[in-house]
């Protein structure tokens, strides 16, 4: 199975039928529920994965398993995605 959040490796943890849940090495555990997951792929938006990864550490110290059900804030935008690219000059 494969990280919700950074698309690594993930042990999938059963849990309620509206939740998934992952174990990620590098993400820790979360839920996320279906309909956000559901959201996200027909809009084909992804994590921010510092945004994203910060989230899940304060919330995890507030609750046994972080759950997002809204990812307001923690989507990669095209300036956070262009920040972290290379840049590419044009020749001419």
């Amino acid at each position: 199975m494969t990280c919700l959040i950074c698309a690594g490796p993930a042990e999938e943890i059963a849990c309620p039928s509206q939740w998934e849940e992952r174990r990620c090495a590098v993400c820790g555990r979360y839920r996320i529920s279906n309909a956000l997951v559901r959201t996200l792929m027909d809009n084909g938006q992804i994590f921010d994965l510092v945004k994203a990864r910060e989230w899940l550490k304060r919330n995890g110290t507030l609750h046994d398993i972080p759950k997002l059900v809204s990812a307001d804030r923690l989507l990669q935008t095209w300036n956070s995605y262009n920040s972290r690219s290379p840049s590419f000059s044009s020749r001419p």
